[in-house]
């Protein structure tokens, strides 16, 4: 098991895929401070420092970046593998399907993780050497006033912000095993893409139509860390753990299901 989820993380890292999100990444990363140059962001009443900037990037990238790697890696895993036919080398040892679908799974969690960390380190150094460390960690959404910002010692901020960025793998991986099922369904990387792409924007627009349905969406899930940290709901923290742990495994069974009736043969 070892072996083939080393040999998972070493495709992944091969290609430029990653090199590209993590210049991505980078570039998203003069977001505060454009929105700030341009007046989109009240410096009166919106505080952002090197503290508070890896919160903010996370609160903007897991709904946008994050599930397009997502995607993007998923289709050359799944898809790409199948068109080209290296799907079934693999199998070719005495290996099973859930095995190696599993080790797929989880070579994606660990590059995921290692991206996560990049972009965590990276806006910690971004954020302090544009807008300085800061006095303490203070965030509020665009639509709040100071005085009802989250406020949080130094030492307190970088456990919520460290713990926020482990927090979303689970979301993520939950939304990467709805994405798997139709990487197993479909045979064209593009239209995977076109379709889980679509999905995200169509179900992020009927949270907003259809409040009642939104805590059971897996897009709302992304954001999980806000309700413990922000909204500090623990209610609706774990109504969310228990949501994004039925798509996740329900999808993933679904998948390995698919995947052994699959005729590899292409």
């Amino acid at each position: 098991m070892f072996n083939l989820i080393k040999n998972e993380v070493y495709k992944m890292f091969k290609t430029k895929k990653i090199l590209v999100f993590m210049l991505i990444i980078f570039v998203y990363n003069f977001l505060p401070s454009l929105e700030q140059a341009m007046g989109a962001i009240d410096e009166a009443e919106i505080i952002i420092n090197g503290q508070t900037t890896p919160f903010y990037m996370l609160n903007f990238m897991i709904s946008n970046i994050f599930p397009i790697f997502i995607i993007v890696s998923l289709a050359d895993m799944i898809t790409g593998e199948y068109a080209n036919g290296t799907l079934k080398l693999a199998l070719l040892h005495p290996v099973s399907r859930v095995k190696l679908l599993t080790a797929k799974m989880i070579a994606l969690t660990l590059v995921l993780f290692c991206i996560l960390i990049f972009s965590l380190v990276l806006s910690y150094a971004m954020g302090t050497l544009i807008f300085g460390w800061g006095d303490q960690f203070s965030y509020q959404e665009p639509d709040q006033v100071i005085k009802y910002a989250t406020v949080y010692p130094t030492i307190e901020g970088i456990y919520v912000t460290i713990s926020s960025y482990v927090l979303s793998i689970l979301p993520l991986m939950a939304f990467g095993m709805i994405i798997l099922f139709m990487a197993l369904l479909f045979n064209s990387s593009g239209v995977i893409a076109g379709i889980s792409i679509g999905l995200v924007i169509f179900l992020s627009i009927l949270g907003g139509v259809v409040e009642p349905i939104q805590p059971y969406l897996i897009v709302d899930g992304f954001s999980m860390f806000k309700d413990i940290f922000v909204l500090k709901d623990m209610t609706a923290f774990l109504n969310t753990i228990l949501v994004t742990a039925v798509y996740g495994i329900g999808f993933f069974l679904a998948s390995v299901y698919l995947f052994r009736k699959k005729d590899l043969t292409y």
